[in-house]
């Protein structure tokens, strides 16, 4: 199994490496259109990019964890800022699209390309979700450690380094020892070239300063634990030393391993929900339910885009009335949500608001009683395409935050959700648009003699209009029902029941 996954990685990586030039094209159009978001990560990305198709590539021997992992190192050789995670894997997203819509351009491309490059940015999310979070994480490795007894503790800071200077990223004190929880999120601010120094700061700003208190200094890979013993007089073993390390590491290995499974599992149990719609009905109706069942919110509103009339239109709804959301029909383009950030939402960005009222009209907010909420983009990479989107709040006139990892894991269920909804789309459409003022009656007079199999002077003759005519009509309806020629304009036609 793992070989065949392996294989399918490398195919993802020699696809990037095929796709490299236009990809650059692309890249260079796209970027002006990204200084919505954080203009020096933009900056940055790109010249990582830049050394991927130059360097990395030329490796062939690499496999896709040496790929990610070596731009990663890259990344953190040039680079000293910090940056929200969310918003750099929004971008990878973003550049994970426009390969999908590279390869939807070459006829020869099969599903199987599109799987390889969805797996291997699956890998990349991988590799960026073990870092997601892991300042709660490293407190808790902290407290952990403190626990343990091996030493007496006063409190123990976990350490990073950022180039030149050294970071407090945590610090916990042991139950004899209780600090005031404001000091110790002022701790976290601290930064010096020397770590002694650090620990300096640490004891007047917490208050416990003994003049002589010993301290015990532990390289973990790139952390470096900073330990304040209780006891100067304390005879400290390496041993002990070697155990604290060990455990330590241990503590980083299960978060790492509890990262993939979590988001993994969540994200297969979700699809595997999806596989048993059998209708657009179906569909809907697990896509809403699913969003609540297996992430942490308690309601979900979906709505689809009608290119035909400019509409999102309600479908579906999970603990909030469906009938309600289904009378829903808004013309997007007037709507604060979209005319803000539709360039998120096109990028298949989810996008949290703690205050419902800057991107949703009054009438919404008083009629569903609603305060924060998240904004899905249903999204179909293999098309590039926005096809809907999915409102997400936990109940009536609620307030909440949602992590990184949330609003990371959500890009991929918009992405499965996308993909079920755009092979229904017709029969979706069908059942939940309104296509009464699509065509004109003159529209629907010529599509329904072409449907009939009438050529174009055929069809000029039983209406009494001139060929010329008859073509300006069939050119209109091919553009309004995105039609490749005028035989799938009239099987599209059917379908939507606009003609007989």
């Amino acid at each position: 199994m793992e070989e065949k996954v392996e294989r399918l990685l490398l195919k993802g990586l020699s696809i990037l490496y095929e796709l490299s030039s236009p990809f650059l094209k692309e890249w260079k159009i796209l970027m002006p259109s990204l200084k919505y978001r954080n203009q020096s990560l933009v900056d940055e990305i790109d010249v990582i990019i830049q050394f991927a198709i130059k360097d990395v590539f030329q490796n062939k021997s690499l496999n896709a964890d040496s790929f990610i992992l070596s731009l990663l190192a890259e990344w953190q050789k040039r680079f000293s800022s910090k940056y929200d995670e969310y918003e750099a894997l929004s971008l990878v997203t973003t550049i994970e699209n426009m390969f999908h819509k590279l390869l939807d351009r070459n006829p020869e491309s099969s599903f199987l390309d599109h799987q390889a490059i969805q797996a291997f940015f699956i890998r990349i999310l991988d590799q960026a979700l073990l870092s997601q979070d892991m300042e709660y994480r490293n407190e808790n490795s902290a407290k952990i450690i403190i626990e343990t007894n091996v030493l007496p503790m006063k409190w123990v800071a976990i350490v990073k380094k950022d180039k030149e200077e050294y970071v407090i990223d945590s610090v916990v004190c042991s139950d004899e020892n209780p600090v005031d929880g404001h000091l110790l999120e002022m701790c976290k601010s601290l930064k010096a070239r020397e770590i002694g120094h650090l620990s300096i700061a640490i004891e007047r700003l917490i208050g416990q300063n003994s003049g002589d208190s010993p301290l015990i200094q532990i390289p973990c890979l790139n952390d470096t634990l900073l330990i304040c013993l209780e006891n100067e007089k304390f005879q400290v073993k390496e041993q002990q030393i070697d155990f604290i390390r060990e455990m330590y590491l241990h503590q980083l290995k299960l978060y790492h391993l509890e990262s993939k499974i979590d988001w993994k599992n969540t994200s297969l149990l979700f699809l595997q929900h999806l596989l048993l719609s059998r209708s657009a009905g179906d569909a809907v109706n697990a896509i809403t339910t699913g969003l609540v069942e297996y992430m942490p919110f308690e309601r979900c509103a979906l709505f689809l885009y009608n290119q035909y009339e400019e509409k999102g239109i309600g479908v579906s709804g999970h603990n909030v009335s469906t009938s309600s959301v289904q009378q829903i029909r808004e013309e997007v383009f007037k709507l604060p949500l979209i005319k803000k950030y539709l360039n998120s939402l096109t990028h298949s960005q989810p996008l949290y608001f703690s205050n419902a009222a800057e991107v949703l009209p009054e009438k919404y907010i008083h009629e569903f009683k609603l305060r924060s909420l998240v904004v899905l983009p249903i999204f179909v990479p293999t098309k590039n395409k926005l096809i809907g989107i999915a409102i997400l709040d936990q109940g009536e006139y609620s307030d909440f935050l949602v992590s990184n990892q949330t609003l990371t894991t959500l890009i991929k269920f918009g992405h499965y959700a996308g993909e079920l909804l755009f092979s229904i789309w017709d029969e979706a459409l069908q059942q939940f648009g309104s296509f009464d003022t699509l065509l004109t009656p003159r529209e629907k007079d010529v599509l329904k003699l072409i449907a009939e199999g009438a050529s174009i002077s055929e069809a000029a003759k039983e209406l009494h209009l001139s060929s010329y005519t008859v073509r300006d009509y069939v050119s209109v309806i091919i553009q309004k029902l995105e039609a490749k020629n005028r035989t799938d304009a009239a099987v599209k036609a059917i379908k939507m029941k606009l003609i007989s």
